[in-house]
This record gives structure tokens, sequence and C-alpha cells, in this order.
């Protein structure tokens, strides 16, 4: 069985950190959109918003890094749990553990600097260690 997600959109807000039982967490929301011309040609445009959570010091490179208008990629995995209401109401929720994101803007730099580094970070499962794979920058 595969439970394996992976999108490339839009940070719609600044990441929200928080401080769980188990460690740091950050909550994110991603926008990505789907584009089509119907019958007539005319363009059209579908867009999903997607609720991303990360652990641990995955968490807090998105609460560094992640703000609203940066174009990111995520690998991750669904998760759907059940929480109760302000209202007294069961609802579901379906959201994205984050396990490995890049930031895939760069920043403007000068001709002589080159591009920023981006980060590349793995494993935000909660109590799992964060791979070595984080670039000198987001240290």
């Amino acid at each position: 069985m595969v439970n394996k997600v992976i999108l490339v959109g839009g940070l719609t807000r600044d990441a929200d950190a928080l401080t769980g039982s188990r460690g740091a967490v950050t909550r994110m929301r991603l926008a990505t959109s789907r584009h089509w011309r119907d019958a007539e040609g005319t363009r059209q445009e579908a867009v999903e918003y997607h609720t991303l959570v990360a652990f641990n010091r995955l968490a807090e490179i998105c609460a560094q890094r992640c703000t609203e208008g940066r174009c990111i990629y995520v690998e991750g995995r669904l998760r759907t749990r059940e929480y109760v209401g302000q209202d007294g109401s069961q609802r579901m929720r379906t959201e994205i553990v984050v396990e490995v994101m890049r930031l895939l803007e760069r920043r403007q730099t000068s001709a002589l600097e080159g591009p920023s580094p981006r980060a590349d970070v793995r494993r935000s499962e909660p109590d799992a260690e964060v791979s070595d794979a984080v670039s000198a920058a987001v240290s």
C-alpha cells in the first residue's frame, strides 16, 4: 500500500508555528492550480487548497522560511483525523504530513552572488530525526 503525496504550489499565508506535546509543529496552507481550455477554447483554472503540517526540526525550518507567496515543493502522506469542533459537533480534517520540503523560489541576488541556496529537508514525522540534507543556509 502506498500513501504518497507530491505537491508544488504557493503558500497562501505565513507558516503558523506551534509547540506540541512532542515538539515543534508548523501548519501551512498551500494552493495548487490546474489549467485547461473548455470546448469554446476559453482558458479555465481550478484552485485547490491543502493543509500541510510539519514536525520537529522541519517544523522549525518551515516556520522560519515558509512565508506567504513562496513557491514550495513538498512530499508527504495523507492523514485524516477526527476532532470535536467548538460547537460540539464531530468533524474530520484531511491534511498532508510533510516529509520533504524544498523552497523553489529564489531571492533577488546580484549577478556576482549567484542564486540563493534551497532548503531540502526530509523526515518530519513526530519523534523522527531530520536528515543531514539541510543546506548550510538553513542552519
